[in-house]
């Protein structure tokens, strides 16, 4: 790969503008892989500042000089371009952490097709694929038949100590103002089989008056912090869900440590749902083989769908993108894909803040829903932008169905109180041709989005 890099100081601080306020990190390098800039995003995720940066080889952000190597031979040798397809990394930051980052992009040629510059992109994902490895080992736990009902307890309690970082992990019954332990599993053995407690003095209490999951990661910290179970257990973190056996209350699941932890996300409240949700099942004994399917259409649910919108995630719309090119190819039926881009939305964060912009793709996915016909996908390509998959459906037709689409989203009031506030939608429309692959149907269908940018926004732009 030519070693000399020919992005000039000009189109660097272009790109590096652009670039700024990316909600993934970003990093833009020479063709030897040197440092030339960063946005802000990356100085959060890597933990080092700009200046500690610039100049310096990409190495510095690779966990092992094996994995350096093999995005330099993967991706930055010279002769592939940019991609939509993404490859997870491990990467390390300042401190030493290592992390998995989904990373995209690769090398940019000039309008001579001379490579220019390297840009990439990086998300950390390390909690989604923890989630997706987690959700793999529920399932082979829950499936199988060569396992008694407290040996898959006891798996899944172990599993659900490595997910959420919380070495104790109990399985509960409550009755009345009892809690006694089923199963339990803790680094020091200190817990067994029918040890019985005040309910009162259980952070369970606070799931029981809820009946619902609950969740304290820095218990002394928090207003719970005079609870009996602090003041007896020091218990720092707590994660619980009930466990429900024919509609009745039965228990709990539960798993805590002495440690504070991470605050809890959405997953993890998911997650503890799908235990306790199982192990209810199991005691019920009823509708087994149904209650596996449904856990395991759960977790397909959480592992695919995009947790603001709703809509199915760009791990989804890969895998089904790749299928249904190969289908539509090999039966010789009509495929569209589109990409539909929010006009000036970084203008909607910075005027009235984040929330009202998680409002606008929450309600314009809402109409991206309602626009869905039975077979068409749509899901989230990346921040404001949107994919949608229209199989055997021609370009007319496609066109159409994205106009209705389009045009209520130029009407459509996103809060009551902010009348003025309209978000407009761009969108680039292409059909499937004989010899596409994912990457040049979408990079097809994103050119012809930057057309209708470049043309005055609020438009459909398509191949005539």
């Amino acid at each position: 790969m030519p070693q000399k890099n020919t992005l000039s100081d000009q189109d660097l601080a272009v790109l590096s503008r652009g670039f700024e306020y990316l909600d993934q990190a970003t990093v833009i390098t020479s063709l030897d892989r040197q440092i030339l800039g960063v946005n802000l995003k990356a100085c959060e995720l890597f933990g080092y500042q700009v200046s500690e940066l610039v100049h310096k080889s990409t190495q510095i952000f690779y966990a092992t000089i094996e994995e350096y190597e093999r995005l330099g031979k993967e991706r930055y040798n010279g002769l592939n371009k940019s991609t939509n397809t993404a490859t997870n990394v491990q990467y390390t930051t300042k401190s030493g952490k290592s992390f998995v980052g989904k990373t995209y992009g690769g090398i940019v040629y000039d309008d001579n097709g001379n490579p220019s510059c390297i840009v990439t992109l990086i998300s950390d994902v390390t909690t989604q694929v923890a989630t997706e490895e987690a959700l793999n080992r529920l399932h082979r736990i829950t499936s199988s038949r060569q396992l008694s009902f407290e040996q898959r307890v006891h798996a899944v309690l172990e599993l659900g100590t490595r997910l959420f970082g919380l070495p104790i992990g109990i399985f509960s019954k409550v009755t009345e103002s009892e809690y006694v332990v089923q199963q339990a599993v803790h680094p020091e053995n200190a817990l067994e089989k029918g040890m019985t407690f005040d309910l009162a003095g259980t952070y369970c209490s606070h799931v029981y008056n809820a009946n619902d999951v609950q969740g304290f990661n820095h218990v002394s910290n928090s207003s719970i912090a005079c609870h009996p179970c602090f003041k007896n257990f020091g218990l720092e973190a707590y994660l619980g869900a009930p466990i429900f056996v024919d509609g009745g209350r039965f228990g709990t699941l539960n798993f805590s440590s002495p440690e504070p932890c991470r605050p809890f996300i959405q997953q993890d409240i998911e997650l503890v749902k799908l235990f306790s949700a199982w192990v209810g099942h199991e005691i019920g004994r009823n509708s087994d083989i149904s209650a596996l399917e449904h856990a395991h259409k759960e977790m397909e649910r959480i592992a695919n769908t995009d947790d603001l919108t709703g809509l199915v995630n760009r791990r989804y719309i890969e895998v089904t993108l790749t299928q249904m090119i190969q289908h539509s190819a090999a039966l010789e039926i009509p495929l569209c894909v589109a990409i539909i881009d929010f006009d000036r939305f970084k203008q909607v964060n910075d005027t009235y803040g984040h929330s009202i912009g998680d409002q606008t793709l929450k309600t314009h996915s809402e109409l991206m829903q309602a626009n869905c016909r039975g077979t068409d996908i749509y899901g989230r390509w990346g921040g404001e932008e949107f994919i949608a998959i229209l199989p055997n459906t021609s370009l007319k037709s496609a066109v159409s169905s994205l106009e209705r689409f389009r045009s209520k989203a130029e009407s459509h009031i996103i809060d009551a109180s902010i009348p003025e506030l309209i978000v407009t939608a761009s969108i680039g429309v292409t059909e499937l041709r004989p010899d596409d692959n994912l990457d040049s149907i979408v990079n097809r269908a994103d050119a012809l989005l930057y057309l209708a940018k470049q043309n005055g926004r609020n438009q459909i732009q398509h191949e005539k």
